[in-house]
């Protein structure tokens, strides 16, 4: 062992000094062909039934990620957000059905609409039903399709309408552990425009490997496919598949498949990038077809947010003369962004109900990347979940661009971004479409764990108009349905993806498919809906511009914005005002609103909203002759009438609890103005528990309803391990309201290690015994000490186990002591992980023993024993594992959770040795010398129980070995995993 820690040392330090990276350009990795298997039309076939067994489908292939912790940017909040919902109603979806009911997982929702048809697919199975909602083809099994398809029900379906050609297609993969042939990529081309009474033509084009999460678009000389695939060698092994189009919609034998690496990505383990996929007639000119992923600064190699753009330049002439080339990096116009949750595992999104969390769906360029040309420019939408608020809890929502490019073969630029996280909900699994006016659409998920507002997996959207300010959903955000349950399996998995399409024949018509959940049932609802003017005449209210909350008067004018959502330019109608249900107020709007815009009208009769403190309902209407859509009409809005001075503070935002925090703590808070005037120089002051209060002044304006945030210049001193209580506040002269002023905040510097207990007097434990591991001569020192290395095995089949102690001091049944074993390995000793709470040890110097029992499905493997002793009737928590008594110990060991009913894979685990090797400047290596060939999984946790890292971990052929950057992480103590999901080891490290 001690040789080949050696070697991986020596190799790890050549590592940290052999990066380098140039663009690149490369041709194809892989070329075959195909032949064509025609089979007849659905009408005429005996279908397959679906499914009904409840099955696990294709778990995500995980790569190893190189997320660096405490690396990137933001820190704090994502500076592209939206954090207020649209305005402008619209109808609600103008038909809804559910395409798929499951108890697989997950279930793969996937649709397409077509001229006369929508064909939907999920996990293996499939179905087909006109443009109101009717089934034609009820769900079947995707080998119904027959040809290539026959006896392939592997999944991963992804159904595709060529709006160019008029025809449907559907993909799914063929995967090597669910099938005897070899893994494949399998496509049903629609022989005409009608899926059900054509014939199909297929194809099988066999893989060295599974294309896992397969997504299709096209580009005029090509159907291009992504994958997750190869994620260690994405820029050797092919990862984009280019196939003959124009032969495939022929049926024709020798069909071409292109295979391309991805030269210079980065990614993080689950990866999907996306190609550009045109929507609409007008295609583009062959060559130069993009594929683009996300790249964030999370990540080892990427140091700044940005999109990267490949071009396939296709040759089918001479296909190895084809080529990929790195085409650009887009970082003008990308605001900062948080793509990765928890270290990169798949389980994120806290459910109502205390569920599983589930799967946020990141790393991926979700579903699809729609390409749309108009007259000058042509235009591509995208989406991607991000973390809104990394410094805090988990806050998903979705970072959505609008890239334009000014002419065929030039650059593509941001033209709009935005991130929709209008509330706390969160929101991920988008879907983006833009229509023919450049209208835009976004489906997409919404989970709360709130109770106080929960919110089920729900499946919504939210749109923009073409003229909108930029960057901003102005549309209200919709329902099609709202989940009744949580996700109901433990995996975590949800949808995998989502897809919406457009409908070819208006162009302007979203058809939006994904997954939510009654009971046990997986569902996949369709909404249909649309915001583009389809009626000559509409007009309605959007909203009242004035008067917002103010300080208001007895004369306020009301200014209202009038929309008009019809065809035809309007004018001369009437609008109109009533306050709290009062007289109408009925004047003429004169100007010309043109189609699909908005304008402002100001009343010239003012209304009396004079009482301080009240609120008043103002309804604003339109009344357009012929109007042919009237419940858009009317709007109510709440005025509150504010008094002239009254701020305080809403949050203190720094410091937090954290881990090494110092001497010189900022303090930072939010202040707002809750008043009816701008306010400035505002007296602020804070507290450190009952040290002297800091006072300073914020010196800028704060207008009315606003907040700002204030760095105070006093830092803070929070050097000492423990508990601080921060209190702030303002101290404005005449403040209205003064029970807003102030915020109080717990914030505790843990570094979980609580020296300075004093043990002198015999307090806390002197004899610790335990299964095989015996500590009979235990010192005092400062009252901490780390016997981790010691460990001794538990068998989880005997269930019930008896520890043994001795303390130097007992009286009147004050000394105590508890027990914790940490079996998640969070780094957190929780109290659902507390096994002994607060026994008495009744008498100094004999040894008295305890039993305690460790649940049936405890984690296998090694874990941290905490155990804390002392003189309870003094300072200080003893069932707080991480606070300082004034009398006492504690004490940590390992302990090795086994079962005598493992298979020989689990024992040969239990003999691995883990370990941690510093090399200078906060870089580890993390080593297990292990027999074991299979990939395991590695985690790394802070004290906070803040999973920083979830990765793959392979053997080279002597051991498990994976380098670790902490060189952004703040000083501490971490804890490191490496195992399956049943069984591992653990080691504490410290970053200084």
């Amino acid at each position: 062992m001690k040789k080949l820690l050696y070697l991986l040392i020596i190799s790890f330090v050549f590592h940290l000094n052999s990066n380098a990276q140039v663009n690149q350009i490369t041709g194809p990795a892989f070329i075959d062909s195909a032949s064509v298997m025609k089979s007849g039309p659905l009408s005429k076939e005996s279908l397959i039934p679906s499914l009904k067994k409840p099955k696990l489908y294709n778990p995500r292939n995980r790569g190893i990620n190189k997320v660096v912790p405490g690396k990137g940017l933001p820190k704090t909040e994502n500076p592209a957000l939206q954090k207020k919902m649209g305005k402008i109603q619209v109808k609600s979806p103008v038909l809804t059905f559910d395409a798929a009911v499951t108890r697989s997982t997950p279930s793969d929702p996937t649709g397409a609409v077509g001229r006369d048809h929508y064909v939907n697919a999920w996990n293996s199975e499939f179905a087909i039903w006109d443009k109101q909602g009717n089934n034609i083809i009820p769900a079947s099994s995707l080998p119904s399709i027959g040809g290539a398809f026959t006896n392939e029900a592997d999944g991963d379906p992804i159904v595709f309408y060529d709006e160019s050609a008029d025809r449907f297609i559907l993909m799914q993969f063929s995967a090597e552990f669910d099938s005897p042939t070899p893994p494949a990529l399998l496509f049903a081309v629609a022989q005409g425009p009608d899926p059900v009474n054509s014939g199909w033509y297929t194809y099988r084009f066999d893989l060295e490997a599974l294309p896992d999460y397969p997504k299709i678009s096209l580009w005029r000389d090509g159907y291009y496919i992504t994958t997750n695939k190869d994620a260690l060698e994405p820029q050797g092994k092919e990862i984009v598949y280019v196939l003959e189009r124009d032969k495939m919609l022929q049926g024709a034998d020798d069909v071409r498949i292109l295979g391309f690496p991805l030269p210079g990505i980065r990614n993080n383990g689950f990866y999907s990038p996306a190609g550009f996929s045109v929507i609409g007639k007008d295609l583009p000119p062959p060559g130069n077809a993009p594929i683009i992923y996300l790249q964030d600064d999370e990540w080892a190699g990427v140091n700044q947010d940005h999109l990267k753009i490949w071009n396939i330049n296709v040759d089918w002439d001479n296909p190895g003369a084809s080529t990929i080339a790195e085409s650009q990096e887009i970082t003008s116009g990308v605001s900062p962004f948080t793509a990765t949750f928890d270290g990169g595992g798949f389980e994120n999104l806290a459910q109502p109900g205390g569920g599983v969390d589930i799967d946020a769906l990141q790393g991926a360029m979700m579903y699809m990347t729609m390409y749309r040309r108009f007259q000058n420019y042509n235009s591509v939408v995208m989406n991607f979940v991000v973390d809104v608020e990394p410094s805090a809890a988990k806050h998903a929502g979705i970072r959505w661009y609008e890239l334009r490019q000014q002419a065929d073969g030039q650059p593509w630029s941001v033209y709009q971004e935005g991130t929709y996280a209008p509330d706390g909900s969160d929101r991920f699994s988008g879907s983006i479409g833009i229509d023919i006016r450049g209208n835009i659409g976004l489906g997409f998920t919404v989970v709360n764990d709130d109770p106080r507002n929960p919110v089920f997996p729900s499946i919504r959207y939210t749109g923009r108009y073409s003229n909108d300010p930029l960057g901003v959903m102005t549309i209200e955000e919709q329902s099609i349905v709202e989940g009744q349950s949580p996700q109901p399996r433990p995996e975590g998995r949800y949808g995998d993806y989502a897809h919406l399409s457009i409908d070819p024949v208006d162009g302007i018509t979203f058809w939006h498919n994904a997954e939510y959940f009654e009971g046990s049932d997986r569902l996949n609802k369709v909404g249909v809906f649309s915001f583009s003017a389809t009626e000559g005449n509409d007009v309605g209210a959007v909203a009242l511009a004035s008067p917002q909350n103010a300080t208001l008067t007895a004369s306020e004018q009301i200014s209202i914005e009038v929309r008009n959502f019809g065809l035809n330019p309007q004018s001369g109608f009437e609008v109109s005002y009533t306050i709290n249900g009062g007289a109408t107020v009925t004047e003429t709007f004169d100007e010309i609103i043109a189609p699909e815009s908005s304008a402002t009208y100001t009343f010239e009769t003012t209304a009396d909203l004079s009482e301080v403190g009240e609120t008043y309902t103002v309804t604003i209407s339109t009344n357009l002759e012929n109007d042919a859509n009237p419940n858009n009409d009317a709007l109510d809005t709440q005025v509150k009438n504010l008094p002239p001075r009254d701020v305080g503070i809403t949050s203190i935002d720094s410091p937090f609890t954290s881990e090494g925090l110092n001497s010189t703590e900022t303090v930072t808070v939010t202040i707002e103005n809750f008043g009816g005037e701008p306010q400035q120089d505002i007296p602020v002051s804070y507290q450190v528990g009952n040290n002297s209060v800091i006072r300073e002044t914020y010196n800028n304006v704060i207008g009315v309803g606003e907040e700002a945030f204030y760095s105070f210049d006093k830092t803070a001193d929070l050097s000492a391990s423990g508990r601080y209580i921060l209190k702030a506040r303002t101290n404005l002269v005449d403040d209205f309201d003064t029970t807003n002023d102030s915020e109080t905040k717990a914030v505790l510097n843990l570094d979980c290690i609580p020296d300075g207990s004093d043990c002198s007097a015999g307090d806390g434990i002197f004899y610790f015994e335990l299964g095989e591991f015996l500590n009979e001569r235990i010192p005092c020192t400062t009252g901490y000490i780390d016997f981790s290395g010691g460990s001794t095995d538990l068998d989880r089949a005997d269930g019930t186990f008896t520890v043994t102690v001795k303390t130097n001091f007992a009286e009147d049944d004050v000394e105590k002591f508890s027990l914790w074993i940490d079996f998640n390995d969070n780094a957190v000793f929780e109290d659902e992980e507390r096994l002994i709470t607060s026994e008495i040890i009744p008498e100094a110097g004999p040894a008295f023993s305890y039993d305690f029992s460790i649940p049936a499905d405890a984690e296998l493997g090694q874990h941290l024993l905490r155990i804390r002793a002392g003189d309870t009737s003094f300072a200080g928590d003893l069932n707080d594992p991480c606070s300082q008594m004034t009398y006492g110990t504690t004490h940590d060991y390992s302990v090795n959770i086994i079962d005598s009913t493992l298979d020989v894979e689990d024992f040969v685990l239990n003999e691995a040795e883990l370990v941690v090797i510093s090399s200078g400047n906060s870089q580890y290596r993390v080593v297990m010398e292990s027999s074991f060939e299979e990939p395991l999984r590695i985690y790394v946790h802070n004290t906070l129980g803040q999973k920083l890292i979830e990765n793959q971990i392979v053997n080279d052929g002597d051991a498990y070995v994976y380098d670790l950057d902490m060189s952004y992480a703040a000083p501490g103590v971490y804890l490191v995993r490496v195992g399956t999901r049943d069984f591992g080891k653990v080691k504490r490290f410290i970053v200084k």
